[in-house]
């Protein structure tokens, strides 16, 4: 009897000592669960686009890098069958008018043509001289001259050519700086060893006169004298001016460096070969310049005077 009183009461504290150890069990068991699902739920959370459970996370399927492909690939464009429609057309009627023999095409031949011309410059009204209204081509050199700085023209003085000018005063003139490079030469005088300035087609003639004057002699007044000894002065070649420094007469031929002057002082006129036969002038005419192929002013009263003309 005792012994059943002993083992009911020792069985009830075992149930009641199970009904308090099981519920903390379930209790602490609660507990550790949480805080994974805290964490868990954080981990989601730090996705801003989502915000979702545990559960629906892990239900979550994940994304296939096919799919991203595609979501990443630009959507295609949109037809638009009215200009297919239209383009159509237009290749269709562009076939027909290449395949048919008509007048039409070509004109279209000859338009492009000129288009392809006039860019080239193959004009065929274009030259040298038209290409650009403000210029022209003159002298022999035919550099382009600006007519608005040179709006003058000279005459075509023989193989000496034409160049474009402008006045200034006193009977000067300047002549275009193109011209005078292609055409003005720098020579050393024979016998008195001095530069002067020529024409190019006129350099030999001047080396050819000085020559005679360097070598040659003549009987003046009874002596026997070198030709050399006769020139007092020399006074100038290449002198861009109007004759007599008269802007109201035409140009001189020093303008074109085809002309010299030999002792100005006393032979502003004319010289009497019948009575003037010591003339030193007259002398080198006949001796020197009329030889190398000059003329001498003195039939116009310039005495001094010896050019080319040719």
């Amino acid at each position: 009897m005792n012994k059943k009183i002993v083992v009911s009461i020792f069985a009830i504290l075992i149930f009641l000592s199970l009904c308090i150890y099981i519920p903390d069990m379930m209790t602490y068991r609660d507990k550790l669960t949480g805080i994974g699902q805290k964490n868990e739920t954080k981990l989601v959370q730090n996705n801003p686009e989502k915000n979702v459970s545990v559960s629906e996370a892990a239900q979550e399927k994940p994304v296939d890098s096919q799919t991203i492909k595609e979501k990443e690939k630009p959507p295609a464009p949109q037809v638009n069958h009215e200009t297919v429609k239209t383009q159509t057309v237009t290749e269709n009627s562009s076939q027909n008018k290449s395949s048919s023999p008509s007048s039409g095409s070509s004109g279209n031949n000859n338009n492009n043509s000129d288009i392809s011309n006039n860019a080239s410059g193959s004009n065929p009204g274009n030259n040298a001289g038209s290409a650009n209204p403000g210029y022209n081509q003159v002298s022999r050199g035919e550099s382009a001259v600006d007519n608005s700085k040179y709006p003058l023209l000279s005459k075509v003085n023989g193989s000496f050519g034409q160049f474009r000018y402008q006045n200034l005063s006193g009977g000067r003139i300047e002549v275009d700086p193109k011209w005078v490079a292609e055409n003005i030469v720098t020579i050393t005088l024979p016998g008195l060893n001095r530069q002067v300035q020529v024409h190019k087609n006129a350099a030999d003639h001047f080396i050819t006169a000085f020559n005679y004057i360097k070598n040659g002699t003549a009987v003046v007044n009874g002596k026997e004298l070198s030709l050399l000894s006769l020139i007092k002065t020399m006074d100038g070649t290449y002198v861009t001016r109007h004759v007599n420094w008269d802007s109201a007469r035409g140009l001189s031929n020093h303008s074109w460096g085809t002309a010299i002057d030999i002792n100005a002082s006393g032979h502003f006129g004319y010289v009497d070969p019948q009575k003037d036969v010591d003339d030193p002038n007259l002398i080198l005419w006949e001796k020197a310049f009329k030889p190398a192929g000059f003329s001498w002013g003195n039939r116009y009263s310039d005495s001094m005077h010896y050019e080319l003309i040719k």
